[in-house]
């Protein structure tokens, strides 16, 4: 027997209260549970900022070691030869360029009523007043 789906006091439809249901392998590749299947790990994520943190450090380290004499023949400017001036460089625009995603989202965003309050209560539904 299919119930009728249930509504709220404005007409909208109410989605049962259900646990969601945990997804199954059935139809996963062989090959993608082999390629990918150590995205599944809860440590995942803490494993690529260790990666990414440990690569950024030896790239430092190694700006350490690099000799002075090979660097002053390549560079014009006298700052870009700080230890780990590229390594700064590079978070602060690509920081720049994460956060200036905010105020653009804000000044190019519609309003939420830019359509306007439509009377969306369907038919079968009887109205309050």
């Amino acid at each position: 027997m299919i119930l009728p789906p249930e509504r709220d006091s404005t007409g909208r439809f109410v989605k049962p209260e259900q646990e969601a249901p945990k997804p199954s392998d059935e139809h996963t590749h062989p090959m993608a549970k082999l390629l990918f299947g150590w995205v599944e790990s809860p440590r995942t994520p803490l494993l690529l900022l260790l990666i990414v943190a440990l690569i950024a450090a030896s790239l430092i380290v190694a700006d350490l070691i690099i000799g002075r004499e090979v660097k002053d023949k390549y560079q014009a400017i006298a700052f870009t030869q700080a230890t780990g001036f590229y390594a700064f460089w590079g978070f602060a625009a690509f920081a720049t360029a994460v956060l200036s995603g905010w105020p653009l989202g804000k000044l190019l965003r519609r309003d939420e009523d830019y359509y306007g309050e439509a009377d969306t209560k369907p038919n079968d539904v009887e109205s309050d007043s």
